[in-house]
């Protein structure tokens, strides 16, 4: 009949030696005789972990949420860039700028124009 024997656990911390040099002294002492053996485990982790399926749900939100978010903003920029103002004169003459145009360089250029404009179109 084998007898299970008993596991002893004792903590040592030291802020001076190392955790392998406290190991090395306690494993060549000589005096512990016949069964006695000690191991060196590295402490458990103060963090717990998320389960790996969690956290792969939670970046393929957060991804397609701002990829969604980032297209939005390009279609939106994409089709402010295509809006442009028409002015349109008696003469049947057409002017065209850029929705986005800066409203001195506009009226730096409605100066240059000597007839008056029959219709203006805004987008």
């Amino acid at each position: 009949m084998v007898l299970k024997s008993a596991e002893w656990r004792v903590v040592i911390a030291s802020d001076s030696r190392a955790p392998e040099d406290v190991h090395t002294e306690l494993s060549r002492g000589a005096t512990w005789g016949d069964g006695v053996s000690v191991v060196l485990q590295q402490p458990r982790s103060r963090f717990r972990t998320t389960d790996p399926a969690v956290l792969v749900a939670t970046v393929a939100a957060v991804s397609s949420a701002l990829t969604a978010l980032v297209s939005g903003i390009l279609s939106r920029v994409s089709a402010r860039e295509g809006q442009r103002i028409v002015i349109e004169f008696a003469s049947g003459a057409r002017l065209e700028v850029p929705a986005g145009i800066e409203p001195a360089e506009l009226n730096r250029m409605l100066d240059r124009i000597t007839a008056d404009p029959q219709r203006i179109r805004l987008p």
